[in-house]
């Protein structure tokens, strides 16, 4: 072969090795280009996501909020026949943007935290459950907590009984802010609290409770008090305002449940007027996302507004898509 030939046979090989480097190079660009756009293409797509479940959260929540508002106005309706009732009962609001599920809670009938006696606060932790013993414990222990002195109680504790024992407790000696504060008290564990959350209040200021608005354990609580006495209860409440009758009627019913119960509970109630209410209103959307708001508010008709804020809360949110 003459050295002509070889060159041009060199030349072809060098330029055919070239264009192979040159067909990876480009296919690694290619790869490592569609690499960058997925990833981009992924966030995108998040972020898309994220902003949606921030919007409907947003609607959520300006829905909800808008229920609080609708229970307000119900408990401020001068006609009887459609006046809001508040003992628990649900109200079902649809609109446009979703759906509104309200319940309002006369405040009242509820078990004041900071008012109630030990007797009756002992009551309730049976009601749901505890032993007598250990009901006995967390309510003189509540009790101690609340007042200012540092004499402990029968079956209760002050600071220098915990001190004593090792814990590291430090008594408040003054009355709890919110309710959920007595899970600070030794013993009163969060899944116990849950149980008596609904029954309780820091609002009232009341050492006894009004049975035309007591939500079931509440009426359980009462000495004396048996499934059948708070049944009947509840079921005079509910005559009381069905069909239409006038909402008005239901604060009659204090003495028609005040007759029911026996004489050893009737000690622990109290009527009359508090306009102190707590709402929870739950509003969920056609897309899925659900956002709750609950608040205790307290009514002054005729002022400027008409009423006044005591807590203001927000509760479950879920995002459209996630499961409850």
């Amino acid at each position: 072969m003459s050295r002509k030939s070889s060159n041009r046979t060199d030349f072809r090989r060098s330029r055919q090795r070239s264009r192979g480097v040159a067909l990876i190079a480009v296919l690694w660009v290619v790869l490592l280009l569609s690499i960058i756009a997925g990833s981009l293409l992924l966030l995108t797509r998040s972020d898309l996501r994220l902003s949606r479940n921030l919007i409907l959260s947003a609607r959520a929540e300006a829905l909800a909020e808008g229920g609080i508002d609708l229970a307000v106005l119900g408990l401020l309706d001068q006609n009887p026949e459609t006046r809001w009732v508040a003992d628990g009962r649900p109200y079902r609001v649809e609109t446009q943007a979703g759906i509104l599920d309200i319940s309002v809670q006369d405040e009242t009938g509820r078990i004041d935290l900071n008012a109630a006696p030990p007797e009756l606060l002992a009551g309730l932790f049976v009601s749901v459950g505890v032993e007598e013993e250990q009901a006995a414990v967390l309510a003189d222990r509540i009790a101690d907590w609340r007042d200012e002195d540092d004499a402990p109680r029968p079956s209760g504790a002050e600071q220098s009984d915990y001190d004593a024992a090792g814990l590291d407790v430090h008594v408040g000696n003054t009355k709890f802010l919110t309710p959920d504060e007595i899970q600070r008290v030794p013993g009163l564990t969060s899944p116990l609290y849950a149980r008596v959350a609904a029954a309780v209040t820091v609002y009232s200021r009341r050492p006894g409770v009004n049975p035309a608005s007591a939500p079931r354990p509440v009426l359980m609580a009462l000495p004396g008090v048996d499934d059948a006495t708070a049944d009947a209860i509840l079921a005079t409440r509910e005559e009381a305002t069905a069909d239409g009758a006038p909402a008005a009627i239901a604060g009659a019913s204090f003495g028609a449940a005040a007759a029911l119960l026996p004489g050893e509970s009737r000690r622990f109630l109290t009527g009359g007027v508090a306009n102190l209410f707590s709402i929870q209103s739950r509003a969920t959307l056609s897309e899925g996302a659900t956002y709750v708001q609950e608040a205790v508010i307290e009514l002054q008709p005729g002022g400027n507004p008409p009423w006044r804020v005591h807590a203001w809360r927000p509760g479950e949110n879920y995002p459209a898509g996630t499961p409850e």
